[in-house]
């Protein structure tokens, strides 16, 4: 997974791993699923010092929530990418995102990716310099949305 975050000046880039899922799919279609998140795997690759901090309580508190997880709850195959919807849960707290995935079978599996997929931080009580709780950050506040590339493949 590659993440964006942005700022009112610049942003940060970095990645973090899938630690293990599972796909279910009926005529190369996916109806289900879900994969865990590997939270001590995040790293800022723009600006490595920055690394700890997103780890801390201020942003993930990932001694406390070494994993997030997302649930697969509906899929609507009904157009040419289907759009997934499921549970994201990041520090316990779960909110249901939607968004749509391209989705490439082979003969030993499939691949999936989604571009591009919001999440609002404030959703998993993460508010350090968010302009909605504190007013006065200036060009110091980060934006609340941050913007996930997932890229899966499953394998048979």
């Amino acid at each position: 997974i590659k993440w964006n975050a942005k700022k009112v000046v610049g942003g940060h880039v970095g990645t973090i791993n899938i630690q293990d899922g599972t796909v279910q799919t009926e005529k190369g279609k996916i109806t289900g699923g879900g994969f865990t998140i590997d939270m001590n795997s995040m790293a800022c690759t723009d600006a490595p010092k920055l690394t700890g901090h997103l780890k801390n309580e201020d942003f993930f508190n990932v001694p406390t929530y070494p994993s997030s997880k997302f649930v697969i709850s509906k899929v609507d195959n009904s157009k040419g990418n289907p759009i997934i919807t499921g549970n994201l849960t990041i520090k316990n707290k779960t909110k249901s995102i939607s968004f749509p995935a391209k989705v490439t079978t082979t003969a030993d599996g499939l691949s999936a990716e989604a571009i591009g997929v919001k999440v609002n931080r404030l959703d998993f009580d993460i508010q350090y310099r968010s302009a909605s709780f504190f007013s006065d950050l200036g060009n110091r506040a980060i934006d609340d949305e941050f913007t996930l590339d997932i890229v899966l493949k499953a394998v048979k």
